[in-house]
């Protein structure tokens, strides 16, 4: 009895009746998926791409805007240090490394625009992380200088620290 309702088409799957789909020559035949390229053709592919290529003038042209923005860039953080008595607000908070990620944020933000400047707001981070690393390592360093080093002592303390 089972087997008369699963061959009469009842059932879906059992393969009977008109619950099957139907493959008729309207149905494209499965493509055979393409070798992919060689490692020689690819580079080739790669060196004939259509991108544009930067002229020597307009390379020239962006270096020396992104210089003269790390200029601003730092003589603003120079002139924050001197007149606001230091780059940390409150002795704590590094405006160096805020600003730094304030244009990592608006960089990323800005990309894919026609017109958006996300590579000034690099370049503009880039010289906020510069002056940052400066101050980092200028403090480990002369942190490093400042500790005393076990030479020949009177003191009492290192003489009785220094190992029999």
């Amino acid at each position: 009895m089972w087997y008369t309702i699963l061959m009469s088409g009842l059932v879906p799957w059992t393969g009977g009746g008109a619950y099957l789909p139907s493959f008729t020559s309207s149905v494209p035949a499965p493509s055979l998926p393409q070798q992919p390229p060689t490692l020689r053709e690819w580079w080739k592919e790669l060196q004939t791409s259509n991108a544009e290529k930067t002229s020597k003038v307009e390379s020239a042209v962006m270096g020396l805007r992104h210089n003269g923005e790390s200029a601003a860039v730092g003589a603003i953080l120079a002139f924050i240090d001197t007149d606001l008595g230091g780059l940390d607000l409150g002795g704590r908070v590094p405006i160096d490394w805020m600003a730094a990620a304030l244009f990592y944020v608006l960089s990323i933000r800005d990309t894919g625009k026609e017109d958006g400047i996300a590579s000034d707001f690099r370049a503009m981070g880039q010289s906020c992380t510069t002056i940052a690393m400066y101050r980092m390592i200028q403090r480990w360093r002369t942190a490093q200088k400042a500790i005393p080093k076990n030479k020949a002592s009177k003191d009492p303390v290192l003489v009785a620290g220094k190992p029999f």
